[in-house]
């Protein structure tokens, strides 16, 4: 069987006036909702050669671009209604310009190496009414707590740009193997992408990219853990797992930079994520002025393990 192939169509004084998602839920009958807003939203559909929101109302004589979707295809990527609800459950706030969730360990911010759904995507199937939804910052799939979506343009380039302000404040919570040895520590490693193959594992590197990370001890265990916060002021991939490991506490439950016989203990102990939580995020708007701050409680599977320990 031949696979589909992008199709044009000119519009005619029957279709004028139509919105053109309108037009394309008619042109696809069998293909779901979200993977129409999805094309529309990413631009493989196009008006006159230029990308359009879902509410454009079609003009006679508009050439639109008709991307090769299957019901195979849109299959493959289709997002369940358990999976959208599931995500709207975890909403911590919104307004007119952000929506903030506390995500889940396991989900990637975005579909990409290998994922073909993250959190930008669900939401978008679940708003498929919302014109305009975007990743204001990203977490690593394996790290759950505070996300943002921006909900305009507008809002995008703000948050972005309140972010790279040094008052926006960053807070982690996390799980390390062994007794962290200061109340409070700076840890400062430059980091650089590491040779391993693609897999885009990071290194310490004094020639790399400058990171600091501010690790505060909160508890320590008679298993020989510390729950730590943890702040950071640069945004570098992976920046807090590094730095826990460079100093000798692996992050707990850490599959690419952790202690691997560790983490099977505590997997058998019924762990099997990585302790690394996005707890707090305050962040002061550029240009409306306003002053935001975020806070997801701690995943219920992290608060299970962690009433297994015992204080020291």
């Amino acid at each position: 069987m031949s696979s589909p192939k992008v199709a044009w169509a000119t519009i005619d004084a029957k279709n004028a006036g139509q919105r053109v998602d309108n037009f394309l839920l008619g042109y696809f009958r069998k293909i779901p909702k979200s993977r129409i807003y999805r094309a529309i939203r990413s631009g493989e559909v196009r008006v006159n050669k230029g990308r359009i929101k879902p509410i454009y109302r079609l003009k006679e004589g508009d050439l639109v671009r008709i991307p090769p979707i299957s019901a195979e295809n849109a299959r493959q990527h289709e997002v369940s209604p358990e999976r959208q609800q599931r995500l709207e459950e975890q909403i911590i706030f919104e307004d007119d310009r952000l929506m903030v969730i506390n995500k889940p360990s396991g989900l990637s911010s975005h579909s990409g190496s290998g994922d073909p759904i993250g959190v930008i995507e669900t939401m978008r199937a679940s708003r498929e009414n919302q014109p305009f939804l975007e990743l204001a910052h990203r977490i690593d799939k394996e790290t759950s707590g505070v996300l943002i979506l921006a909900k305009s343009r507008a809002a995008l380039l703000e948050v972005q740009q309140a972010m790279q302000s040094a008052a926006t404040h960053k807070q982690y919570t996390l799980m390390v193997k062994g007794h962290w040895k200061a109340r409070e520590q700076v840890v400062q490693h430059a980091l650089e992408k590491g040779d391993d193959f693609g897999m885009g594992k990071m290194r310490v590197d004094e020639e790399g990219q400058s990171a600091e990370t501010v690790f505060t001890s909160i508890q320590l265990f008679q298993e020989h853990l510390t729950l730590l916060s943890a702040q950071i002021g640069t945004g570098r991939t992976h920046q807090i797992r590094v730095h826990a490991q460079e100093e000798g506490y692996p992050i707990v439950g850490d599959k690419r930079y952790g202690d691997f016989a560790h983490n099977r203990v505590v997997g058998e102990q019924g762990l099997h994520r990585m302790f690394l939580h996005a707890s707090n995020l305050r962040l002061k708007m550029p240009i409306s002025g306003q002053n935001y701050e975020f806070s997801a409680p701690l995943a219920v599977e992290l608060q299970r393990w962690q009433s297994q320990l015992k204080p020291v």
